[in-house]
């Protein structure tokens, strides 16, 4: 028993821990994508290397971007194309002006895109609301505004010149990430390519319906845009999200770490009670050999009592982890916001089938692993010392 509740113990750790972080990089990942990045963003050649420097040189046309849509809709997997135009400016109240990291969106295409994005106070952004914006949680604190005031906004054009315009705040949104709350500011798109005195947008922003199609489907665009002469680059949610990869690196460090430290726990816990066993059971040993039973079969017997205890630990282990993990799942706790962000989420521990082999590997190996040592005593024992040990 002491053996099969160490197994368990270790089986059911392992499935624990990594479907709490699997259901954590889920989590992280879709929020990613449905609050700012989408699953693949279009880029004019050139504007990730020297676009922050000129970004006007390296802005899609009219013409490009309707020429990639057209393409786009070629594809079933690709739900939503919607465009973007980034910029940096300033907003002001009168009193105070705050730097802003602006985007002209089309509201219609954001809403659906953007879902996790939360609206705290006011109304969502519409087409018909030409003059209106969103503003983030923190910005809207730091200015001291609310839903229908009227503010400034002041950006630099695509020619230099400086430009300002009235916005009124439709609504206060929450993305979740305190330093994009305390900065981000969006807008109906041709209110503010207005403001920019440009038509042109800085991408296009892809949703699609499986995640899983990202890599897929990049490919095949970055194809069909180079056989129609279109000179674009295009990056995925991964290679735009250096938070979510930093996370993953971490923890998926410290998942080894833990998994590292589990099965020596298991192993030194099992490779204790298979000595205690083998001391216990001495004489017993020792009628064996003298009833003709070879070393070999000695052997044989705690080694094959090992994979059994492995097998019965890694089972129960198994079963034991995929109910503690729905259990936690439906229980609906929520974890404490995250360094960085405004809000907590619930826990989600996802039964992921490769946890669930690798605790099954754990059991059977550890078990069997931890009983060559006393098995291979226990076959040495003399005859006339073993049945003399009381």
């Amino acid at each position: 028993m002491i053996t099969i509740l160490a197994i368990v113990f270790g089986c059911v750790t392992l499935i624990i821990f990594g479907g709490f972080t699997e259901g954590m990089y889920d989590g992280m990942k879709e929020s990613m994508i449905r609050s700012r990045l989408g699953h693949i963003q279009i880029f004019k050649q050139g504007y990730n290397e020297f676009g922050q420097v000129e970004p006007e040189k390296y802005m899609l046309s009219q013409k490009e971007a309707d020429q990639a849509i057209e393409i786009i809709k070629n594809f079933k997997e690709i739900e939503i194309a919607t465009p973007r135009i980034n910029f940096s400016g300033l907003l002001s109240n009168g009193n105070t002006s705050v730097g802003v990291m602006g985007s002209g969106i089309d509201a219609d295409n954001e809403a659906l895109l953007n879902s996790a994005i939360q609206i705290v106070a006011g109304d969502d952004l519409f087409p018909e609301d030409s003059e209106s914006v969103l503003v983030g949680e923190g910005l809207a604190k730091s200015l001291r505004v609310k839903a229908g005031d009227v503010l400034t906004l002041l950006a630099s054009t695509v020619d230099g010149t400086v430009n300002a315009i009235d916005v009124e705040i439709s609504g206060i949104i929450s993305t979740g990430v305190k330093e994009i709350d305390d900065r981000i500011l969006r807008g109906n798109l041709p209110h503010i390519q207005n403001l920019l005195y440009t038509e042109n947008i800085t991408r296009l922003v892809l949703l699609l319906t499986e995640t899983k199609d990202t890599d897929a489907i990049r490919s095949a665009l970055d194809q069909a845009f180079k056989k129609a002469g279109l000179q674009l680059e295009l990056k995925t949610w991964e290679e735009l999200g250096t938070q979510y990869n930093k996370v993953v690196r971490l923890f998926d460090n410290l998942f080894g770490f833990i998994k590292i430290v589990v099965i020596l726990i298991v192993i030194l816990g099992i490779a204790n009670t298979m000595m205690m066993a083998v001391m216990e059971r001495t004489a017993e040993i020792g009628t064996i050999r003298a009833l003709g039973n070879t070393r070999w079969e000695v052997l044989r017997l705690f080694l094959l009592e090992a994979i059994y205890l492995g097998l019965i630990g890694g089972v129960v282990g198994i079963l034991m982890g995929i109910l503690i993990s729905k259990g936690i799942s439906s229980a609906g706790f929520v974890m404490p916001p995250p360094p960085g962000s405004t809000s907590g989420f619930p826990i989600r521990i996802y039964v992921v089938p490769r946890f669930l082999w690798e605790a099954m590997l754990l059991g059977f190996s550890a078990s069997f692993l931890s009983a060559i040592y006393p098995a291979i005593k226990a076959s040495r024992l003399k005859i006339v010392d073993a049945l003399r040990f009381n």
